[in-house]
Parts: C-alpha cells; sequence; structure tokens
C-alpha cells in the first residue's frame, strides 16, 4: 500500500490501473493527432497537385486525329528545355539521398551499386573507356528514331536518363526489350 498526499490510501493494483488508464489516453491523443496531421498533409498536397477545372474539356468526347490535335494543342504551350541543362534537372528528376545519381544499369535495389556517380563532382562525361568511368544523358527513345538533334523530343526529360556513358554507348539506338544472348552484361 502507498501513502497519497492527501492521506488516501490505495493498493499499488489501483495506482497501476491508474497509470495504464493514463498511458491508453496519451497513445490515443498521438494516435488521433498524427492521423490528423495525415489529413492536413494529405489534403493540402490534393489541392496543389490537382488537374484545374476544365483542363481536358476541349478533348472531351473526341477520338483519332481529332483527339490528338485537341491534346496537342492543350500542352502546347510548354518550355523547351536546353539539352546541356538536363544535367542541372537530373539532380530532382533521378537523384538518390546525398546527391547520388540514379543510374539504371548499375543500381542494386537494397544493395551496395559496382560504382556511384554524384552530382557536380566532375562525373558527367562524354569520354569514357570503361564502364564506371562517368555518366551521361540516355534517350530511351534514342534520339537518331527522330532525326537526332530535333527539338523538343531531344531534351524532354520524360524520356532521358542518366546512366552510366559507356554501357550507354553499348546500347546504341537498340530499343529496350527482352534478348536471347546478353552479350554485356552491365
Amino acid at each position: 500500500m502507498v501513502d497519497l498526499p492527501e492521506g488516501k490510501m490505495e493498493t499499488e493494483k489501483d495506482l497501476m490501473k491508474t497509470e495504464t488508464c493514463y498511458l491508453k489516453h496519451e497513445t490515443n491523443s498521438m494516435k488521433i493527432r498524427d492521423y490528423l496531421i495525415f489529413l492536413l498533409f494529405f489534403y493540402a498536397s490534393d489541392c496543389f497537385s490537382q488537374i484545374p477545372p476544365g483542363y481536358y474539356d476541349p478533348a472531351m468526347g473526341l477520338t483519332g486525329t481529332a483527339l490528338q490535335q485537341s491534346l496537342h494543342d492543350i500542352i502546347d504551350d510548354h518550355t523547351v528545355l536546353e539539352y546541356n541543362s538536363i544535367y542541372l534537372h537530373f539532380q530532382s528528376t533521378d537523384a538518390r539521398p546525398g546527391n547520388v545519381v540514379w543510374d539504371m544499369y548499375s543500381d542494386v535495389p537494397d544493395g551496395t551499386p559496382p560504382y556511384i556517380y554524384h552530382y557536380q563532382s566532375g562525373d558527367e562525361c562524354g569520354n569514357y573507356n570503361s564502364e564506371g568511368d562517368c555518366y551521361n544523358r540516355e534517350h530511351s527513345w534514342p534520339n537518331s528514331w527522330f532525326g537526332g538533334e530535333v527539338y523538343p523530343m531531344y531534351s524532354d526529360l520524360f524520356h532521358i536518363y542518366p546512366t552510366d556513358g559507356f554501357v550507354n554507348n553499348k546500347r546504341g539506338n537498340y530499343p529496350y526489350g527482352t534478348v536471347g544472348q546478353d552479350n554485356f552484361p552491365a
């Protein structure tokens, strides 16, 4: 038994019940707080990530060439990037923690890649002798397929990735796909 300042006598069991109720209340309060914070961020991000009302209205009900033209007209007022600026944009589109380049050829999920590149460290290149020397810009849709340095495709970040320069060169203008025999494992 424990003496309380008010002179009441309570058993240890009663004290444990009181403490357990307090902890349950504290835990429930934390859950409610965390849930409210989640809702706040969810709704805030939802407000900023919505397509503007009516954005696709001109394309509604269209098919074929008319649909294609309407979608073209909707997105036609975009900014064309300079090819030389792509390395800078990679820092926000293809970055891993620590200013590390996400290279799809050397990446080992949950493991250690054979080599690592860093942004703004001189790892960018145009010349290389072997895998792991440097990284450059790879077009997933080879630029030779659309005529070479034709803008806006040539600098379209939607299909350009930072990759090992040597491996990018080995791929050449072949399409991605399944191969019968791997002549150059990267």
